[in-house]
């Protein structure tokens, strides 16, 4: 296995990167900072500023260096593996700030800006996953029932189905934070039972 340590140590810098924004404000930040908000956008969870502003990039940070080995090892192509790599930085550069600039300012919707994120991602992954050469090969592993399938129908046709979901929890965020989370809900629970019939349907 051959790791992109370049790529690795640039993608764990940016997700520590709020960390050094925290720092820049922390004299002007609160005593206690939210960290989770309820289903209606409201915070329910505080923890200390000095806590707030490094628990969730640290945390990300080693998500990323795990999703990057885990790459690096299955040699998927460079193309796939900057989308997959790229996409847990952003989060932590948007997610952490949105924290940060709610904290600043409490009018700032948070839940707002992690629902467009999620739509974001799902429009993004929705795009490139029919793309075969991003990725070399597709892996599937559904206990078996995966043997025999045209893989590429299965995916494009998943592709479609995350691309319109991620569109509708994009758009959900202009309007509740409630109907974007059940939206959410059941897209990651049809997810899975979609995937089972797409492979039934398109057996060879």
């Amino acid at each position: 296995m051959r790791v992109d340590k370049k790529n690795l140590f640039l993608s764990v810098g940016i997700c520590l990167l709020p960390i050094l924004i925290g720092v820049y404000y922390y004299d002007v930040l609160p005593e206690q900072i939210a960290v989770h908000f309820n289903a209606k956008g409201e915070p329910d969870n505080f923890v200390s500023k000095t806590l707030g502003i490094i628990d969730i990039p640290i945390f990300l940070a080693i998500v990323q260096i795990v999703i990057s080995l885990v790459v690096d090892f299955d040699k998927t192509p460079k193309k796939g593996a900057f989308i997959i790599k790229a996409i847990i930085p952003v989060i932590s550069v948007l997610i952490q700030g949105g924290l940060i600039a709610y904290a600043l300012d409490n009018n700032f919707n948070v839940s707002q800006l992690a629902i467009f994120v999620i739509g974001i991602v799902f429009i993004i992954l929705g795009n490139y996953l029919p793309k075969k050469e991003f990725w070399g090969k597709y892996n599937f592993n559904l206990f078996g029932l995966e043997k025999g399938v045209n893989e590429q129908k299965v995916i494009r046709a998943y592709a479609l189905y995350m691309t319109f979901g991620g569109v509708a929890i994009f758009v959900s965020g202009f309007f509740s934070s409630i109907v974007a989370l059940v939206l959410i809900v059941v897209f990651a629970i049809f997810s899975t039972v979609l995937l089972f019939y797409l492979v039934k349907k398109y057996k060879n």
